[in-house]
């Protein structure tokens, strides 16, 4: 993710804004396997279009109160619709981040708005086939059960 922060600079100074040094700082400790402190860790939304973009696949946020779905902002898209990788996480607790898996043809969450604005014309291939939908929260983990509302089905 380094180089994909350092590679297109000008495009993440200006979609992270005023969270770019940290996330600049969180991602070279990633990459260099260094310890970050917890103000580095993963959070999003801020950094659900780096990772989405960095990793060319679709990431799902299901958190407690931010329900959110993050597109690549510049890979074309995989021929088959139904090749698109699928990460879906929730945070638990704020402590740790869970994957969890959604049923085949679920609905996804909200798409993050700032998409529409930075995407390039190649990318913007990734948001076709899918229905997004406004829920919040969809996910909650208690006492390390988690519990996922069903998404439902297009």
């Amino acid at each position: 993710m380094y180089d994909e922060i350092i590679g297109y600079e000008d495009l993440w100074r200006e979609v992270l804004d005023t969270s770019y040094e940290t996330v600049k700082i969180a991602v070279h400790c990633l990459d260099n396997q260094v310890g970050a402190s917890f103000k580095e860790w993963l959070t999003l939304p801020d950094m659900g279009l780096l990772v989405s973009t960095a990793f060319n696949v679709i990431l799902v946020n299901l958190s407690h109160g931010s329900a959110l779905t993050f597109l690549p902002l510049r890979s074309a898209q995989p021929l088959s619709l139904h090749n698109r990788p699928i990460i879906a996480m929730i945070n638990d607790r704020n402590i740790h981040w869970v994957m969890v898996k959604l049923r085949v043809n679920a609905l996804l969450p909200s798409l993050y708005l700032s998409w529409d604005r930075y995407v390039e014309d190649c990318a913007k291939g990734w948001r076709d086939g899918f229905v997004f939908r406004d829920i919040a929260p969809l996910a909650t983990v208690d006492e390390g059960i988690i519990s996922v509302v069903d998404l439902g089905t297009p």
